[in-house]
């Protein structure tokens, strides 16, 4: 059975997550964090688990566990602090890190197994996939654009998703740079649209989730990845390619 904590479970994703890993067959849910200082009743916001401050981890959570993080870039820094103690694994979905931030989280996983994903739905790691082929394979002459729309109350713009597809065309097409136009617009969840053209022919990938479960499903897989790894940052590629590995035995 593996122990996994939720940091940030008070969010909307956090809340997700919470009923996620208990209805796990192989997960046991052992804590539920929270900002520093601030604490909820079991009953609360979990039948039976108090939701506890982000100081009081150390403390609360058993040694070695997996501690799925959906929560706020600036408490990067306290997790780090108490993950290390408690010699713990990372899932992490939180986007908007600075780059000081990012190579603080890569400090972290010379020494413990982290996964990272701006997105855990299964559909983008495969759109992923397709621009790294897109950007090797298209001839010089096409373009490239993308289109991410999502709720009104998202803040970022553009979201992290967008932003980790744009570096996957870049880091494929020498360097190559992608416009990037956000959309904020009612209810939707997300989408991320793709356009390549150039004077002959437009190709479109689009990228839908019809509801925020669909950012959940990679969450499971990856942490059991992250349970029987060595230290490393992961990506949800990885997580994936190792289950198709699985599969194909």
């Amino acid at each position: 059975m593996i122990q996994v904590a939720v940091h940030g479970a008070e969010g909307r994703m956090g809340r997700l997550l919470t009923g996620l890993v208990d209805e796990a067959g192989d997960a046991e849910l052992v804590g539920l964090v929270t900002e520093p200082g601030r604490r909820l009743a079991a009953g609360e916001l979990h039948p039976t688990l108090p939701v506890i401050g982000q100081d009081e981890m150390t403390a609360s959570l058993p040694h070695g566990c997996v501690v799925i993080d959906f929560s706020l870039a600036p408490a990067l820094g306290g997790l780090l602090v108490a993950a290390r103690e408690l010699s713990a694994g990372l899932v992490i979905g939180t986007t908007g890190y600075s780059p000081e931030q990012v190579a603080d989280l890569e400090r972290y996983a010379t020494d413990f197994p982290v996964v990272k994903a701006a997105n855990y739905s299964i559909g983008i790691p495969t759109l992923q996939m397709l621009l790294q082929l897109l950007a090797r394979t298209l001839p010089g002459g096409f373009d490239a654009a993308q289109v991410e729309t999502h709720h009104v109350t998202k803040i970022d713009q553009p979201s992290g998703t967008a932003n980790q597809l744009a570096a996957t065309w870049r880091q494929n097409r020498a360097g190559a740079d992608v416009t990037t136009l956000s959309q904020r617009l009612g209810g939707v969840v997300g989408e991320h649209t793709w356009t390549f053209s150039d004077q002959e022919e437009t190709l479109v990938l689009t990228h839908r989730a019809h509801s925020r479960q669909a950012f959940l499903r990679g969450v499971l897989p990856a942490v059991r990845f992250v349970r029987g790894r060595s230290a490393g940052l992961y990506g949800l590629t990885d997580v994936l390619q190792g289950l198709a590995a699985v599969d194909s035995e």
